[in-house]
């Protein structure tokens, strides 16, 4: 195992270097200011946050959010005008969501909901102006292995927004303002990079003499219903919490989650930021070798590193975060139970990103995010919000199955799936 592990370490030393440094700042950064926005924000509106955030995403589904990342494939492979192809592709949807956005916020307007009529004006105008520059910058970076451009992006993005955001949490108390300044210095930053990228690499030019690969169009438009039932899924704990036990609630949930998603972030970014470029230029066997050989050895170090994780996070909790949000840490002990499995899902996930195998990627979410819908449903009846951790927790482990059989025993399961004519149909095999 030390030996194997070695070895991935040589390979992919120089590019992880950057990525993994760039995301310890980003954590230590994060874990620095939490408590200060913790403190000085009051939770029951912090808890108001956590629900428009979710909201967000929901709604980011029906943008196409794999327009953006399906053009890695294309960017890998020179075709240097697929930024600005998926770019403008997917802007026309993040218009469109933004003003049904910006139109029903006044809906709480009338109702006298303040918090809610400020934050969906921010979180519609952010939509337009920010959201789709920042990724468009990140997946040109990993597609063009520029790891050390990527890092300073991530780093640049994360102190100035992180300490600013904190600072006026710190001196204002108020909600609006912290949320305004976090999404603006955000986009401002993104706008800036994003200018840069198309200058500096003729991205225009490209654009012009149609070096574009068009298919992650058609492969984004695929996945939105996909996408949209794995969000809704993702977040349907928010929206249980947030409508059933109180914006104060999800504060606390939000904050163990938050943690939690701290400790994902490492192999949720780092895998497919230095192995989409390679995986999209190798073919399935030889793929299926290196997964076969390098697996179970990555999910023992996963599982150790989980352990640490696991301590690290509870004290942090205890002796940090206010005392409102000690029911925190018995939230993230359970979560955390699932991130060995992150780490071996990614790489799986990673696999069939890259090469734009949608159907595989459809099989896996519809059929794990059901069975996670059904585990929230039942354990947070019977437990509450400690049950739905443990469902997050489980499922975790439920989507690293199918990811195994759709990837590592893809024959075998769509020869039963052939086998039966309503699933055959359903998944389109």
């Amino acid at each position: 195992m030390k030996y194997s592990l070695v070895n991935i370490f040589r390979k992919y030393a120089k590019d992880s270097f950057f990525i993994i440094f760039s995301k310890v700042i980003g954590v230590l950064i994060g874990l620095f200011t939490l408590p200060i926005i913790l403190n000085n924000l009051p939770i029951e509106e912090y808890g108001i946050f956590q629900f428009i955030l979710a909201l967000q995403i929901w709604l980011l589904a029906l943008t196409g959010n794999h327009i953006t990342s399906g053009s890695i494939k294309g960017l890998a492979k020179g075709f240097d005008g697929t930024f600005l192809f998926a770019f403008v592709n997917r802007i026309k949807f993040l218009v469109i969501v933004g003003f049904i956005l910006l139109v029903s916020s006044f809906y709480f307007y009338l109702i006298k909901s303040t918090i809610l009529f400020y934050l969906l004006i921010i979180f519609s105008v952010y939509l337009v102006f920010g959201y789709l520059f920042q990724q468009n910058c990140i997946q040109f970076f990993i597609a063009k292995k520029q790891f050390k451009n990527l890092a300073t992006l991530q780093i640049t993005t994360s102190v100035i927004v992180s300490i600013s955001s904190a600072l006026v949490a710190f001196f204002t108390h108020n909600i609006i303002k912290f949320v305004l300044v976090q999404l603006g210095m955000s986009s401002f930053i993104s706008l800036v990079w994003w200018l840069y990228i198309v200058k500096k690499n003729n991205l225009y030019q490209a654009y012009k003499r149609k070096e574009i690969d068009s298919e992650c169009l058609s492969y984004g438009l695929k996945l939105i219903p996909v996408d949209l039932f794995i969000i809704s899924v993702g977040k349907i704990s928010y929206f249980i919490i947030g409508s059933f036990f109180g914006f104060s609630n999800l504060a606390v949930f939000s904050a163990a989650n938050k943690l939690r998603d701290k400790c994902a972030a490492f192999t949720r970014t780092i895998f497919p930021s230095l192995l989409y470029a390679d995986f999209a230029n190798k073919d399935r066997k030889e793929l299926m070798k290196i997964v076969s050989y390098y697996l179970i050895k990555i999910g023992i170090f996963g599982i150790l590193l989980t352990f640490l994780f696991i301590i690290a996070g509870w004290y942090y909790i205890k002796y940090f975060l206010p005392e409102i949000y000690r029911l925190s840490s018995l939230y993230f002990v359970i979560l955390a139970l699932g991130l060995p499995a992150v780490g071996l899902s990614t790489i799986l996930h990673t696999i069939l990103e890259s090469h734009l195998r949608y159907k595989e990627l459809s099989v896996v979410q519809v059929v794990h995010n059901l069975i996670k819908i059904v585990l929230i449903i039942i354990f947070g009846y019977l437990w509450q919000i400690i049950g739905i951790c443990i469902a997050l927790a489980i499922s975790g482990w439920v989507s690293f199955g199918f990811y195994y059989l759709l990837t590592v025993k893809k024959d075998l399961v769509v020869g039963n799936i052939k086998s039966f004519p309503l699933l055959k149909k359903l998944f389109n095999f």
